[in-house]
């Protein structure tokens, strides 16, 4: 196991050469979210010995007892994955993977949606281009840290039109007309400058190739760090790819972790993370 520091002027991301199984043991206890993309199911050529989508779900379970060990009572796990299509039909290796955990204990606070805002193109005969992926939220307890004000966005101009002038029906609980039970008072935005977003999160794809197959854009794990980790926390990617969850913690001064078995991996993120202005060190001395 090999471990290489980067800091910047807020804190430090640790970056471990090993299987995250065995790194973790030393964090047991001590990490407020885990915010990951796995390798996908016969995904990646001996990343984790490229698994096969049948035996995803055995597999993953492997990670458990360390993911949990790891996580603070208070702590979150969020799963960025997506299903894989085998001989033209979506395998549903994810959703036996989610059941597998909610088994374990995990409970599954809510489901995020990441929206592509602009997916590659392509045709099969049976479907329609991928726009999306999942991100799932998990917890130890279900009341996990949850700082929803952090990750709050502006009401948007129409306020300014709309409340202009309310209306007898917009001054209380107005019940549809169609006698649904749902109902609205629009008062109720009166003064308000901000709103919680929704659980889909529109980000574009990343388009240049970061030395790894599969990035997610910095904005995915930026959102859950905000949302999920407290000030102070410690925020780990068990599968550090290219090192995007450590830059986005770098970015707002959160001590990170990331552990990733492929070398050539490794040297990516350290590199990245790097050309975003951090200091390397070795054997506590700058590179």
């Amino acid at each position: 196991m090999k471990t290489t520091t980067v800091k910047n002027l807020y804190t430090t991301c640790e970056i471990i050469h090993a299987d995250s199984r065995q790194a973790l043991k030393a964090f047991e206890g001590q990490v407020d979210l885990i915010v990951t993309s796995p390798p996908y199911a016969d995904a990646r050529h001996k990343h984790y010995d490229s698994v096969h989508p049948d035996e995803f779900a055995d597999w993953f379970m492997t990670f458990h007892e360390p993911f949990w060990n790891a996580l603070k009572p208070t702590g979150s796990l969020v799963i960025n994955i997506k299903d894989k299509v085998v001989d033209g039909v979506r395998h549903r290796y994810v959703w036996r993977t989610l059941e597998a955990l909610a088994d374990k204990g995990w409970f599954a606070i809510d489901d995020y949606i990441w929206h592509k805002t602009n997916p590659m193109p392509g045709y099969w005969p049976n479907r329609l281009r991928d726009g999306w992926e999942y991100c799932f939220h998990l917890a130890k307890s279900k009341k996990p840290y949850f700082n929803a004000d952090a990750v709050r966005q502006p009401i948007g101009d129409w306020v300014d039109s709309r409340l202009k002038n309310l209306g007898k029906n917009d001054l209380s609980r107005h019940n549809s007309v169609n006698n649904s039970g749902f109902g609205r008072n629009i008062s109720s935005w009166v003064d308000k400058k901000t709103v919680l977003p929704t659980n889909v999160l529109s980000l574009a794809v990343v388009g240049k190739n970061k030395g790894h197959p599969a990035v997610f854009p910095v904005d995915l794990p930026l959102f859950f760090i905000k949302l999920l980790c407290p000030e102070g926390g410690l925020v780990v990617d068990p599968f550090g790819g290219s090192g995007t969850t450590g830059l986005a913690a770098l970015t707002l001064g959160v001590r990170s972790v990331l552990i990733d078995n492929n070398a050539d991996y490794v040297q990516e993120a350290i590199k990245r993370l790097q050309g975003g202005g951090a200091v390397v060190y070795h054997n506590g001395a700058p590179l």
